[in-house]
């Protein structure tokens, strides 16, 4: 499975509630039914499957739908309806998708955006509505940013372009990040003078590169899977995610940051030297963009964490791509819950081709689904279950079964939603390879 389309997936999922209670900011815009009016002008609200309670400055119909504006008086909701005439939509009326009302010109464009904030029933200031109208012209694929501004708003994130790009670029972009990367050390190896700069990251992919060679050579030694749980620990750290958060509590040295790529890549874009081949800029900023991109998606509330990252490994002579996502709750130190866990392995392999390994733990107990076209992959794969067995039962776990099915037989859920589970993300961990 391609990595864009994993993101698409992972854009377009229900988004999981950060709590119970819905907090609005003063000026914030949105679509809403009406509920039970009561004395002293007070009515309940209903707001993507949640109510509220707030006083409403004019008179209105029950069971309709308005266009709302939040401002706050003494500490209380005040709703003020932005439709003057206070037209209500109900199912014999076509809803007001009037631009103008959220201060748009009547545009295509902008009527489609005001129907998916009305559909989505979003909460946006005036002032993100009109930055949103800004991005989502500049752009090719309205939906795709349309479920990039959903995110940034449930995230409740700055509406700055530069979160945008990045959010936009990861779920756009088809190239695999270490292709990417082979791309960007090609085309700086092309060039007679670099800067200080390039030069530290040619030195570092060099020395990525031969690291991960000793590595195999040491296959006798050790397992393929020591090799490669060492290589996948070497890429995570050479790539330098976190190394603004590390940096920030003083977890990593100063004098490191030059030995990760990401860092290197945040100069090499802001030397952006006139007498760099443009080609570097783009791609370097490409690149850029994805990281970040990626990181926006892997925030996380209090109990709840999300991640998502795709990791170059350094296999022989060239990069491949491993994607990791997961989701589910922290336990009180903070870890993941490994007790009950969902885990979903996508995988391109060179004989079996595509291939999902669906593996659902319950208080340690180990169900595996496997899904496959090849005919006789459950027979072939008899030998090999004792073994896994085994395996498991060293690490504490105990195997309940293995299962078959071809790709035809996914069911609905997994073929609309890759990285769901339906049972509930606070309930586990998810990890997609």
């Amino acid at each position: 499975m391609q990595f864009n389309s994993i993101i698409r997936s992972f854009l377009r999922m229900p988004a999981t509630a950060e709590g119970n209670s819905m907090l609005f900011k003063s000026g914030q815009i949105f679509y809403g039914k009406l509920g039970k009016l009561f004395s002293g002008q007070y009515a309940e609200i209903w707001l993507g499957g949640q109510k509220l309670m707030a006083k409403i400055e004019a008179p209105l119909i029950s069971g309709k739908g308005y266009w709302f504006q939040v401002s706050y008086s003494s500490g209380e909701i005040i709703l003020k309806v932005l439709d003057k005439e206070h037209k209500p939509f109900n199912n014999n009326m076509q809803p007001n998708h009037s631009p103008h009302l959220l201060g748009l010109r009547d545009t295509k464009l902008h009527h489609k955006f005001t129907e998916f904030l009305m559909v989505e029933q979003l909460c946006f200031t005036k002032e993100e509505i009109q930055q949103g109208a800004r991005f989502l012209s500049s752009i090719d694929d309205v939906e795709m940013a349309m479920q990039v501004l959903k995110m940034m708003n449930k995230k409740q994130l700055p509406f700055t372009d530069r979160i945008f790009k990045s959010l936009y670029a990861v779920s756009k972009e088809t190239t695999p990040l270490s292709s990417s990367i082979g791309q960007l050390r090609q085309l700086l190896l092309a060039e007679e003078t670099v800067s200080e700069t390039a030069k530290s990251l040619l030195s570092l992919l060099d020395d990525w590169e031969m690291t991960a060679k000793r590595l195999e050579q040491r296959v006798d030694a050790t397992t393929g899977r020591d090799v490669l749980l060492a290589k996948i620990k070497q890429s995570v750290t050479r790539l330098g995610l976190n190394y603004e958060a590390q940096l920030f509590h003083n977890q990593v040295e100063k004098e490191t940051i030059g030995t990760l790529f990401k860092p290197l890549i945040v100069k090499l874009v802001q030397e952006n030297s006139t007498q760099m081949n443009s080609s570097i800029q783009e791609v370097a900023e490409k690149v850029l963009l994805k990281m970040n991109g990626q990181q926006l998606l892997s925030i996380s509330n209090h109990t709840i964490q999300t991640q998502l990252y795709e990791v170059p490994i350094q296999w022989g002579a060239e990069m491949k791509n491993l994607t990791i996502q997961w989701t589910g709750r922290k336990t009180d130190d903070g870890n993941f819950d490994a007790d009950y866990c969902h885990i979903i392995f996508y995988l391109d392999l060179e004989n079996l081709k595509s291939t999902i390994v669906n593996m659902q733990v319950q208080n340690r107990i180990v169900h595996l689904l496997i899904i496959n076209d090849w005919q006789e992959i459950k027979e072939q794969a008899q030998s090999f279950i004792p073994i896994l067995q085994a395996g498991l039962k060293e690490l504490n776990y105990s195997l309940s079964g293995v299962h078959f099915k071809t790709s035809d037989a996914r069911n609905k859920q997994t073929r609309e939603y890759p990285f769901s589970n339906k049972a509930s993300f606070d309930t586990g961990v998810d990890i997609r390879i």
